[in-house]
């Protein structure tokens, strides 16, 4: 590091340059920018590369666990457009890897925004993939009958989407508790839904959105029958429940994109980096077997 420079942990001065990188590089809407820096901002942990007084990248690092292992999602790497080129985001992420390994965490994730960005991350050292599947269903619109009272889907609230997924037997990836409310509120603002529902006399959640690319499709990012039962869709119930979903979404919409765990070893190209902070065969197996999902994708 050279004089007059500062890689590190963002002061609480830094938060206005902080944003105002985010509005230039990502996204000026003034409902997302809300959700990052008002209701994630206070549950993560800011890094800045600074230059004399002045912030030129940042990354963002956002605490979650998958079982006993603790360890952070990279988010939100950005450099001002005059810097780029110089190696500032490569320092760091470096930077980071160090400050979380002294702390005794077990590893780093993260999901590269574009498919050129893959190659940078693995130069990096983030070579462990992780994998899940995609499956789309045709919608078929006509011989769907309305919900029974009963089923009647409700609002999925931070708490409940918190506790079901806490409570999953599947190895999943786990967000602290003040994480949920910003991935309901993305997921809304994605014109999007969050529901409870009814299913085989349980009390079940799904977290779906209006597909980025396709006009066409709806994205379900989360499924709880899913997580638990990978033949859960050969009930013609819950597929139906789910096209009600998409539906109520997108009147239009002719299919849904559906994220669950990978199954039979299948790869998912394009999906997520981890690295690991150690070389235990245990903590290798354990983070590249568990379900990761995140609806700021």
């Amino acid at each position: 590091m050279r004089k007059g420079e500062y890689i590190g942990v963002a002061k609480k001065e830094d938060k206005q340059a902080i944003a105002q990188i985010w509005r230039e590089v990502f996204t000026s809407e003034r409902l997302y920018l809300s959700i990052i820096f008002n209701d994630l901002y206070p549950h993560l942990t800011p890094f800045v590369y600074k230059i004399g007084d002045k912030v030129f990248s940042i990354a963002f690092a956002i605490p979650l666990s998958i079982g006993e292992l603790k360890g952070e999602y990279i988010y939100g790497v950005a450099t001002k457009r005059e810097a780029r080129g110089g190696g500032l985001a490569s320092s760091l992420i470096n930077h980071m890897e160090s400050h979380f390994k002294n702390r005794g965490e077990n590893f780093l994730l993260l999901r590269p925004a574009e498919e050129p960005l893959f190659e940078y991350y693995l130069k990096l050292g983030f070579t462990l993939p992780l994998k899940r599947s995609e499956i789309s269903i045709k919608i078929e619109k006509e011989g769907l009958s309305p919900l029974k009272k009963r089923r009647r889907f409700s609002q999925l609230t931070p708490l409940l989407l918190q506790r079901r997924r806490e409570a999953m037997a599947l190895p999943i990836y786990l967000w602290p508790k003040g994480v949920y409310k910003s991935i309901i509120n993305l997921a809304l603002l994605d014109n999007g839904c969050t529901y409870n529902f009814r299913y085989k006399d349980s009390s079940e959640y799904l977290i779906a959105r209006a597909d980025y690319t396709s006009a066409e499709c709806v994205v379900i990012e989360e499924a709880s029958p899913l997580l638990k039962d990978k033949n859960a869709l050969l009930d013609k119930e819950l597929v139906s429940l789910l096209c009600k979903a998409a539906l109520s979404i997108n009147e239009e919409a002719k299919r849904i994109s559906l994220y669950a765990p990978a199954i039979n070893g299948e790869d998912s190209a394009g999906f997520a980096l981890a690295k690991p902070l150690t070389a235990s065969p245990r903590i290798l197996e354990r983070i590249k077997g568990g379900f990761f999902n995140f609806t700021m994708e």
